[in-house]
């Protein structure tokens, strides 16, 4: 499991002046940082001994020594004489093992053995001298260049910075966590695809055949109404259930047949080709339907029918005939007058 990381943002004189971000050993020092951790995120709230807030926030950097180190801590006085741990009383010193070997290592300050409390210093270069006295319980990440500019401020005869250096704010990072990879859809692409392989490994010339014939209805099958698509899709279920035993044969297998040789076990009829046959017999009885009813025009057109006076002549001609005229041609005129 990862090492937890804290932060400190430091205001100079009410100015920010950037983040510091520790890493710190928990794998090593795990009560060391416990205490560190807690008192970064102020998550304890007030002692149970002086009803103190137990957090950094608001505490001073209260010395601070050009080239060595910068110290802070001591929420209780802010002179360097407070401070208070999470357990209470100070605590053990947890391991000494781990020396002070570089810059930016975070260090526990303490007045002697066993006195450790929430005062710590982060060092500016290697410390051997004090090698087997502090806990070494973390390291400055990032933001050491602040480190820096704040052990640079102007000091008083007790080291003390002659500028206020306040932790404005502090708590604890959170590692971001890596979002599940999402599962690939369900639908019906996987099950064509998975269709199509196993039509390749039983039949792998005949398939190629009529995938390149099924692939332009099936475009066009994407472009057709909606009514047409309920239509096919109630005909397709219908054919779907009286061919559901029928068996399709290819040319592979007739070749065989005839030789003499065994048939080949039969396939069923793909998704595809059921498309593809289905689109087509549709087409044919539209094709039949219009063939019907031009023939129908044909021979009313021939026939020549007339009502109401009208009588048809040829394509679209048509001549007036008053039916009053031709009763006067016919010497019947007198019978119907008024």
């Amino acid at each position: 499991m990862a090492n937890p990381r804290t932060f400190f943002d430091f205001a100079i004189d009410d100015v920010s002046g950037g983040r510091v971000v520790f890493e710190l050993f928990k794998d090593a020092v795990p009560k060391t940082v416990e205490n560190f951790r807690a008192l970064s995120t102020g998550e304890l709230g007030r002692s149970k001994y002086s009803d103190i807030p137990l957090h950094y926030k608001g505490s001073i950097v209260h010395r601070s020594v050009a080239g060595f180190m910068i110290q802070g801590g001591d929420f209780t006085k802010g002179t360097g004489k407070g401070g208070e741990s999470i357990y209470g009383e100070p605590f053990d010193d947890e391991d000494l093992s781990r020396p002070l070997d570089s810059e930016g290592l975070l260090c526990m300050a303490n007045k002697g053995p066993n006195t450790n409390g929430s005062q710590w210093f982060i060092t500016l270069k290697d410390c051997p001298h004090l090698n087997g006295k502090h806990v070494v319980f973390g390291k400055v990440v990032s933001g050491f260049d602040i480190v820096k500019r704040i052990s640079e401020i102007p000091t008083d005869e007790k080291s003390r910075p002659l500028q206020s250096v306040v932790i404005s704010h502090c708590g604890e990072l959170e590692l971001r966590k890596v979002p599940p990879k999402a599962a690939p859809p369900r639908g019906r692409s996987l099950s064509v695809s998975s269709t199509e392989r196993k039509k390749k490994r039983r039949h792998s010339s005949d398939s190629r055949g009529s995938e390149s014939e099924s692939e332009e209805p099936r475009h066009k099958h994407k472009h057709r109404s909606k009514k047409d698509k309920d239509k096919r899709r109630s005909s397709k279920d219908r054919d779907r259930s009286k061919k559901k035993s029928r068996r399709s044969r290819s040319p592979d297998d007739d070749r065989d047949r005839d030789r003499g040789g065994r048939a080949a076990s039969p396939r069923e009829e793909t998704m595809e080709e059921l498309d593809a046959r289905l689109e087509r017999e549709e087409k044919e009885r539209l094709a039949a339907a219009k063939r019907n009813e031009l023939e129908e025009l044909k021979k009313r057109a021939s026939e020549g029918e007339s009502s109401g006076g009208i009588r048809f002549k040829g394509r679209g001609r048509m001549k007036f005939r008053d039916p009053e005229l031709d009763r006067r041609d016919r010497g019947d005129g007198d019978r119907f007058r008024y």
